[in-house]
């Protein structure tokens, strides 16, 4: 695996993760999409762009508000699923970081949980700036690090750290809470040409009765976490299956294993 880029691991990841996405891990995603959309205000027949579409949500919910809505995904796969999903609304397989459209085309351009999954999100960024129309909206959401509330990453990462080794075979990757930095944020999108955002925590949430869905949401429907669980030696990942059962059972709530998965959203304006 380490002779392989980021994207490329990332890419083929997607590809095969798109039939369990939307039973699994949507779950958690879908929740931020009313106030995704919320950012945009009245969305009847204005244009909307879904960067890192996914099994397309984001573009289909604003769809039946009436926007003229399109989605990109570098995943045929995951396109496949959209269309699928959605009939009428357009999708495309493309790149975030080179988008195929003129300028000025969008009023909107939301990226659900993309920017993590892309080697250069700053050119992600930029692009999504030079599509919109002056006075469009940006707006993206990001997971909140373990000491902002991220209580799913501080478990699995933490049993990583105990039981196995972070030092393993993978390309390098940008940091993961990178943009859960609102003065990261705030850098990157006024160097774009942004005005300086807004934000606001989402209080997203996961439930599940048996704490073994949890390794099956980190196994069928993420990417570079079920990476890293695989390159640990046997001994070693057998540890890390067990410290994270063990450890979501410290978040049971009766019959209801229950993690928050707080999103930082950013919304800026062209």
């Amino acid at each position: 695996m380490s002779t392989e880029s980021f994207q490329s691991l990332e890419h083929a990841g997607w590809q095969a993760k798109a039939n369990n996405y939307d039973d699994l891990f949507a779950a958690i995603t879908n929740q931020a999409i009313v106030p995704i959309l919320s950012t945009f205000g009245d969305l009847a027949k204005k244009r909307l762009l879904d960067v890192a579409c996914g099994t397309g949500h984001i573009a289909g919910r604003a769809g039946e508000r009436g926007a003229l809505s399109e989605g990109i995904d570098f995943a045929a796969t995951m396109i496949a699923k959209a269309r699928s999903n959605y009939p009428r609304i357009i999708f495309s397989e493309g790149n975030a970081e080179a988008l195929p459209y003129a300028a000025e085309q969008f009023d909107a351009v939301a990226c659900g949980f993309g920017l993590l999954h892309l080697e250069n999100p700053e050119r992600a960024i930029k692009d999504a700036w030079r599509v919109l129309k002056p006075g469009g909206r940006y707006t993206f959401t990001m997971w909140c690090s373990p000491e902002q509330g991220g209580a799913f990453f501080g478990l699995v990462m933490g049993a990583i750290k105990e039981h196995g080794s972070l030092n393993v075979p993978l390309p390098p990757a940008p940091p993961i809470f990178r943009f859960a930095d609102r003065n990261e944020c705030t850098k990157v999108l006024t160097e774009a040409g942004f005005s300086p955002p807004s934000f606001e925590v989402l209080p997203l949430k996961w439930q599940a009765s048996d704490a073994h869905d949890l390794l099956d949401l980190i196994y069928k429907s993420m990417v570079r976490m079920p990476m890293l669980l695989v390159a640990q030696t046997d001994s070693a990942r057998e540890a890390i299956h067990q410290a994270i059962l063990a450890g979501s059972e410290k978040y049971r709530q009766g019959g209801t294993i229950e993690f928050a998965f707080p999103a930082l959203m950013v919304t800026a304006e062209k």
